[in-house]
């Protein structure tokens, strides 16, 4: 599923970003080559990471 869908960064990449050390949204889209785009992902990866990476709320990510 994906979490942004401006870069195409799914719930999986986000937690391997943020098992990497991610500490920010912005850090898990650059752990990736990404920067936000419009922003709507950013609450739910940082929700994902105060809850080390499996709090990212499935109901709120967009198909793939």
């Amino acid at each position: 599923m994906y979490v942004c869908n401006c870069n195409g960064v799914t719930r999986n990449e986000v937690e391997e970003a943020i098992a990497a050390g991610a500490q920010c949204p912005e850090h898990v889209l650059a752990h990736h080559g990404c920067e936000p785009c419009c922003g709507r992902c950013l609450p739910e990866i940082a929700e994902g990471i105060a809850c080390g990476g499996s709090g990212i709320s499935r109901s709120l990510v967009a198909a793939e």
